[in-house]
Formats: C-alpha cells, structure tokens, sequence
C-alpha cells in the first residue's frame, strides 16, 4: 500500500511542470491581451483631425511609390503648448517613408528655410502649416517634391520631453561647439515646459533628460544652422525609436501623457496596427533635404535656396524609393523654373 501511494505520488510530481509552463503561458497571453487592449483604448486620446481631401495636392507619378507608404511629421514651433491648426509654424518637418514588405524606414528632414512654392506663393517651407495648418503643409511638400503622402501626425516640443523621461534619457554626445547654445537652450526649454533640467558643465557624452534632448533637437545658431539642426533632430528621434523598442513598458507609462499631445488623421485602428508592427519597424537611413542648396537673402530675409529643386526632387525619388532617373511632374517643373527666375541659376 505505502509503494501504490509512493508511485501516484511520484507521478503527480511529474506531471506539475508540465502544468506550470503550461499555467505560464496562459498567464503569459492574458498579459498580452491586456497589455494590448490598454493601448487600444489609451490610443483614443489622440486628437483625430481629418484633411479635406478636396484641399489635398498628391501627386504619384513614381510607380515605385506603390511599395510605400509615406508620413509626413510635423513639430510646431509652439511656445504655449497650442496645437493650434493655424499660426504655428512647423519647426520640423520630416518625410518617414515606410516599405511595406520589409518595414524598412527612411526619414527624410525638409530644412524649415527652404524657399518653395506654398499654393503658389513663395516662402519658406515651414510657413505653409502656419497659412494653411496640415492639409496646406502636406500639399507643400507633395508638390515640390512630387510626394503622395495623405498621412501626417503633429506633435509639440513637450511630447519629445515627456518620451525621453519616460524612457529614462537618451545618451548623447555634445560637443564644445555647440555647448553655450544648447544651455542657452535648455533654459528655454525649463521656462516652456516647466522644470529644472541642469546645463551641460563641458564637452562629453552624457544622457540627456527630456528638456535637455529637445534643446539639443532645436539648437540652430552654431556651424550648419539648419542643416546641423535637422540632423540633430532625427538624431534625437532615432533614439528615442531604438529606446522605446526595448522598453514598451516604460512607453506605456507616459501614454496618458504623450498621446494627447498628438494630432494626426490616422484612426485608432489604424495607429494599432502601427502599433502590433512597431518591433518590425527599423530606421536604416536619414538624411535632409535639399541636398545641395545656396543660402541666401532675398528681399531681405534668408531662405535656403535648393540648386536646384528639380534635381533634388530626382534625388530624394532615388533615395526614398530607389527610383532612377526619376522624371519630375510638370507643375514641379513650372516651379523649379520660377525659382531659377527669381534668384537665377
């Protein structure tokens, strides 16, 4: 009798592992579906503002384009934490090209100064959201550019903040040169955003709070300008990208916070997909745009002058889509002629 209940019990030992993984897993899936349904409702605080496609300029002469589906982001230069859709002007502006079979993402910065043709008025860039909010600042870059973007997302200077405390910093390495703007710079960001983010003491590499990183993101006035700044910029938002892929959790935490600081005409099915792909994602290259340009001032203001814009739009087509040769629309075309005829070659 005591060898029967020594056997059963030894049999019921070994069948208990099996239970635990088994107990684990499941444990493991209703983490997950919970997880997953938190972000699907938390993802409705986002500000969902539709383009009038009447007002909508795209244009897809580039077959290749098919292959990808491309975002137009926005950072407003907004000192009060308005999303307004009028009066602010986009600080950064960046093309994020997506390839839909392997999930590859290519940003491209558009340099706020450059002189370009907004509905037919020239100006810089960055106006055309000020003029027209997002519908006039997509058609902006679809048409000199030939682009057929019909996605945006904006977002403020506190959001970037918020995303990199969350995940604990971001390291960056600051050099002498840049060091009196970008303290400069974080005092301005403490005063908008509230908060006592310290100055950078020298030259080094340091990991930077949320204050900080976004004054490192909007430092201008050292060598580069523009060009530096945009760098800077997708600098910032690839870390914080590569950050935020090893710790969701640590996202999630700052999504009460981030999310309503976002507006986009994207649904909230639509951001969840993003979301169920995001550790597919991967950004293999960034680079800014125009290429080659001339800064200079015309009826005294500077504008960045793309030589030319026709050849630039050629290039950005190669860069984004792998398009050779590519042939541009005839109203850019039209442009690109206007503006050699008001600056010259």
């Amino acid at each position: 009798m005591k060898k029967a209940y020594q056997k059963k019990h030894l049999k019921k030992k070994r069948r208990s592992p099996l239970r635990t993984i088994l107990f684990l897993l499941l444990l493991l899936v209703l983490i997950i579906l919970i997880f997953l349904g938190i972000a699907f409702v938390k993802l409705g605080n986002i500000q969902t503002a539709s383009l009038d496609e009447t007002q909508l300029v795209t244009v897809s002469e580039d077959a290749n384009m098919q292959n990808y589906t491309n975002y137009a982001l926005f950072g407003i230069d907004s000192q009060t934490g308005s999303m307004s859709d009028t009066g602010n002007r986009s600080d950064s502006i960046i093309v994020v090209s997506v390839n839909n079979k392997t999930k590859d993402v290519k940003l491209l910065s558009i340099y706020r100064d450059t002189f370009v043709s907004i509905n037919g008025q020239y100006n810089k860039i960055n106006a055309a959201y000020s003029w027209g909010g997002p519908v006039l600042a997509v058609s902006t870059i679809n048409r000199n550019l030939d682009l057929n973007i019909e996605k945006y997302a904006t977002v403020n200077f506190q959001i970037m903040a918020d995303l990199v405390n969350a995940l604990g910093g971001i390291e960056m390495d600051i050099d002498s040169s840049i060091l009196d703007n970008l303290n400069d710079y974080i005092g301005d960001m403490n005063r908008i955003n509230g908060g006592d983010s310290p100055e950078i003491p020298a030259a080094g590499t340091y990991t930077l709070d949320g204050n900080q990183a976004v004054a490192y993101s909007r430092i201008r006035y050292t060598a580069g300008g523009d060009l530096a700044r945009a760098g800077r910029q997708r600098e910032v938002l690839q870390k914080i990208f590569e950050k935020g892929k090893r710790s969701p959790l640590k996202l999630m935490s700052a999504m009460d916070d981030v999310l309503p600081q976002i507006k986009t005409n994207m649904d909230r099915s639509e951001l969840f997909r993003m979301l169920l792909s995001v550790f597919r994602y991967d950004i293999i290259d960034q680079q800014g745009f125009p290429w080659d340009q001339k800064e200079m001032k015309y009826n005294g203001t500077y504008y960045g002058f793309p030589t030319t814009l026709e050849e630039n739009a050629v290039r950005a087509h190669e860069y984004l889509f792998g398009t050779s040769n590519y042939q541009v629309s005839d109203e850019l075309g039209r442009i690109n002629q206007k503006i050699i005829n008001r600056v010259g070659s």
